[in-house]
């Protein structure tokens, strides 16, 4: 589910803003939940921890810090590059400030229009956000991502040879691909689950089988088109054979 945030330290507007929100994504039957909705900072970002995307409605202005939203905004474009951000505010002015730190946001609202319109905009929104995620979730089918810090890396998927892990090196994933060689933090089963057209033939390698050059079933071993091997378990193999079969 796509998570969406709320960041609102008036309680009344918090319930309207949350029930609007709820209903929206409840009638339509987008692939979306509110996950959070905080009166202070603090909550918000705790609730963010290990994300890498999402929805935000942030109020610009949270008790007598009229950029508190601001200043959260770049601290979540710095932790999810393609965070979908929009500011409900009566800070007009502000808006300046958000392309000088290249905050990019997705739309403003403001307080001072009636609620029916807040409304309206607030549903667009949530429109909007859903048919940029279906175009992502397209574009990502064919992208493999992986993170190294607080950077992001992308490549196309046709390019990935293979993920392993390694005994001495506990919670990193190997990635050989076409194009480059790489060490990431991670967890093969959750790339599995993530990346479905790879096929766990080990419990140590994850494979890309569109790039193997040969498989010997005596010896259950695979070769790739870089020269690289990798061994095939014995409960594996059976289903591998018949993959290939597949795809001839």
């Amino acid at each position: 589910m796509y998570p969406v945030y709320l960041l609102e330290d008036d309680l009344q507007q918090q319930a309207i803003y949350q029930q609007i929100i709820a209903n929206t994504i409840m009638i339509n039957e987008f692939a979306m939940t509110l996950t959070c909705a905080a009166s202070d900072t603090e909550t918000l970002l705790a609730a963010i921890k290990d994300q890498q995307r999402g929805l935000f409605f942030l109020d610009m202005e949270i008790e007598d810090n009229r950029q508190a939203g601001l200043e959260v905004a770049t601290k979540i474009r710095q932790m999810m590059p393609f965070a979908q951000i929009v500011f409900i505010t009566t800070h007009e002015e502000l808006t300046l400030l958000t392309l000088e730190r290249k905050i990019a946001p997705l739309d403003y609202i403001l307080k001072d229009q009636s609620m029916a319109e807040i409304k309206r905009q607030l549903i667009d929104d949530l429109l909007l956000a859903e048919k940029q995620n279906e175009a992502a979730a397209y574009h990502r089918e064919n992208l493999f991502s992986y993170k190294i810090g607080p950077r992001f890396f992308s490549l196309p998927l046709k390019e990935v040879v293979y993920l392993y892990t390694e005994k001495e090196n506990p919670g990193h994933i190997n990635l050989l691909a076409v194009t480059r060689k790489v060490t990431f933090p991670g967890n093969l089963n959750a790339l599995e689950a993530q990346y479905p057209m790879l096929f766990r033939c080990d419990k140590s390698y994850l494979v890309n089988l569109s790039n193997i050059a040969n498989y010997d079933s005596k010896t259950r071993s695979l070769s790739f088109i870089d020269g690289s091997e990798a061994k095939v378990s014995f409960r594996k193999s059976r289903e591998l054979v018949a993959k290939l079969k597949q795809m001839m």
